[in-house]
C-alpha cells in the first residue's frame, strides 16, 4: 500500500488499485456458511436476536471473548452468558484483497467498552477513517442460510 495515494498493486497481475472505497457498503466478503457447533450456541443465539454475548467470570466478575471456556484468573470452569453493550475501540486492523476484483475486507482487532479482545470484520468504514481507537458498535448480518454474524461500524458516542 502507497500510504501517500491510497493506491494499492496486485503483485501477482501488476494491476493497481484506489483504496478509496469504504470497507463494506454492503459488499460483504465471502465468509461462507457460519454453523453451530453446542458450545457456540448462546453466542448465535444472540447474534441472530442483534445482541452481542460474551462470557463474564461471576466469581471474580472478569469479562472474557466468547470462545473461552474457563477463567484463567480464579479458575472457575462455568463462565456465564452476558449481554456486552456492543461498543468497541479499534485497535489494529488489515486490508484483504479479493483477486476477483471485489472490494477489500477490513479485518480487525477491536477492545469491546467490557474489557474482552475480539477478532472482526469492519463495514461501512472509510479507509481515511481508520485509526487506533476509533469507536465502534457492533451490528449483525442475516444470511439466508448458516448463522448470523456480526460485524463492527463506525460510531460515534452521543454527548449527554
Amino acid at each position: 500500500m502507497d500510504a501517500s495515494t491510497n493506491t494499492s498493486t496486485d503483485a501477482k497481475t501488476g494491476a493497481s488499485s484506489d483504496a478509496s472505497t469504504d470497507a463494506g457498503t454492503d459488499a460483504h466478503l465471502e465468509i461462507g456458511i457460519l454453523r453451530r457447533d453446542g458450545r457456540t450456541d448462546p453466542f448465535f443465539d444472540g447474534t441472530a436476536a442483534d445482541r452481542l454475548v460474551i462470557r463474564r467470570c461471576e466469581p471474580c466478575g472478569r469479562w472474557y471473548a466468547p470462545d473461552q471456556s474457563s477463567c484463567p484468573e480464579c479458575g472457575e470452569e462455568d463462565l456465564d452468558w452476558v449481554p456486552a453493550e456492543g461498543t468497541a475501540t479499534l485497535v489494529t486492523w488489515t486490508v484483504t484483497r479479493s483477486r476477483t476484483g471485489k472490494a477489500p475486507a477490513y479485518l480487525a482487532l477491536v477492545e469491546l467498552a467490557e474489557g474482552p479482545w475480539l477478532h472482526a470484520r469492519l463495514d461501512g468504514v472509510a479507509p481515511e477513517a481508520l485509526r487506533e481507537g476509533l469507536p465502534l458498535r457492533a451490528t449483525f448480518v442475516h444470511p439466508a442460510e448458516g448463522e448470523s454474524y456480526m460485524l463492527f461500524k463506525s460510531h460515534m458516542p452521543s454527548k449527554s
